[in-house]
């Protein structure tokens, strides 16, 4: 019964990738691959994959903050699809060119922009991947306090 045990229990560390030691000789156990582990943003979400277009990157994140589509065309005409230091007129920045101070003043939006992390357009401003989630976040607070009247020519 012992040895019907043991060569279940030595098959099954064999399997494993463990072998049993001959006398005077070293085991060596392989370690386990590394985790890796994705950089997340935003309430854990992950950021868009390298190698997209600026309008393709904009639109990933539109996706994951739950933006409606015409947000494409929208960006497209507010950033030409840019969220980047550069991108701005004299009191919006970002894909979406928001007025993020104006925004703070109200008392609808500054709480929910304060949940994307937005206090002011430096948290929106540029081409890292957190503050694109952000200027996607505080875009969907604005559109669900205004709709598209923010937007409107």
């Amino acid at each position: 019964m012992i040895d019907i045990l043991l060569s279940i229990i030595l098959a099954a560390l064999a399997s494993a990738g463990y072998a049993p030691a001959q006398r005077g000789e070293q085991v060596v156990v392989n370690p386990p691959p590394p985790v890796v582990v994705e950089a997340t943003g935003l309430f854990g979400l992950p950021f868009a994959p390298p190698g997209l277009d600026d309008c393709a990157d904009m639109t990933f994140y539109r996706i994951q903050a739950g933006l409606p589509a015409r947000f494409d065309q929208l960006g497209w005409r507010e950033s030409n699809c840019r969220n980047e230091d550069g991108v701005r007129t004299s009191c919006c920045h970002g894909f979406w060119q928001m007025w993020t101070e104006l925004h703070m003043r109200d008392h609808r939006l500054a709480p929910k922009m304060a949940e994307c992390g937005v206090s002011s357009y430096h948290d929106l401003n540029s081409d890292d991947p957190l503050e694109k989630q952000r200027q996607a976040c505080a875009a969907k607070a604005l559109f669900d306090v205004v709709g598209y009247s923010a937007w409107s020519l």
